[in-house]
């Protein structure tokens, strides 16, 4: 079954099939002027009652139905043609929104700044002065952090290196220090001891020697004396002078003394020594 519509535009009458129509949700569009609209809306409707017979027997229209067609202009029927209807795809195409052309801005004339040289000079001039400033602290400080660590490490850089002995000796006159012999507690070590009582008192055989390949100086020792019970009876501390020993001891020598402990009077009976090496 097909629809007749017509155009409200151009009034042009057109047949649009039902198959189509339905593909095109109802959309048509006049192949005349290309305007879309709803073709159900602008439907011609054709009446469909039945003819009634009057006496004379002649066909009459119901006068209701005649007024409520649509008007058809006839003589614009005359002057036009039919064309074949146009139906809308199935879905139209998305409206593509229109874009705002963007604004140009006038460009801005930019004139070029002159360099002012003499502030450009003081400002290199100043830089300069302030690298050669912190290279100078630079060097003052490694300076001071050498002169350090040689007035820290000078008994050991004189041990090590003897032929800078003379430099270092220099240099703690300038920083009022004073080379001593270098001092290692575990160099010192007791080969052997003997405690012997003897007819006026007892006798003391000590032998030390120096266990490391530098000079060492020498050590004090502490002599205690003990009972049966290993309690203290008498402790006395003896120092190099007073063992008669020298200063220093060379790498690797060995030095023995013979000690005569003075009597003393003691109520329990000695039968037991200590004895410690060590720097004061």
């Amino acid at each position: 079954m097909s629809l007749v519509t017509q155009c409200p535009q151009c009034a042009l009458l057109f047949q649009v099939p039902a198959d189509q129509l339905a593909l095109s949700q109802g959309r048509v569009r006049c192949a005349q002027c290309a305007h879309e609209f709803a073709g159900e809306a602008f439907a011609i409707t054709v009446p469909t009652h039945e003819p009634s017979l009057n006496a004379d027997s002649h066909m009459q229209l119901p006068t209701e139905s005649l007024l409520s067609s649509p008007r058809i202009d006839v003589e614009a029927l005359l002057r036009r043609k039919d064309v074949a209807s146009e139906p809308l795809p199935a879905r139209a195409a998305p409206l593509v929104p229109m874009q705002q052309p963007e604004l140009a801005l006038p460009a801005v004339p930019t004139v070029p700044l002159k360099p002012d040289l003499r502030i450009e000079s003081a400002a290199v001039g100043a830089a300069r002065r302030t690298a050669w400033v912190l290279r100078a602290m630079a060097v003052l400080l490694a300076a001071g952090l050498c002169v350090q660590s040689l007035v820290f490490f000078r008994s050991e850089l004189a041990a090590q290196m003897p032929a800078s002995r003379p430099a270092l000796e220099a240099l703690c006159r300038l920083t009022a220090c004073t080379l001593e012999p270098l001092r290692r507690w575990n160099g010192i070590v007791i080969d052997s001891s003997s405690l012997v009582r003897g007819d006026a008192g007892y006798i003391l055989n000590l032998s030390l020697r120096n266990s490391v390949d530098v000079p060492l100086a020498m050590t004090s020792m502490e002599l205690t004396l003990t009972d049966d019970q290993d309690r203290v009876l008498m402790r006395r501390v003896l120092s190099p002078s007073a063992l008669g020993a020298p200063g220093l001891l060379a790498a690797g020598q060995a030095w023995e003394r013979v000690l005569w402990v003075e009597p003393v009077v003691l109520e329990p009976e000695i039968s037991g020594y200590r004895l410690v090496s060590f720097y004061p």
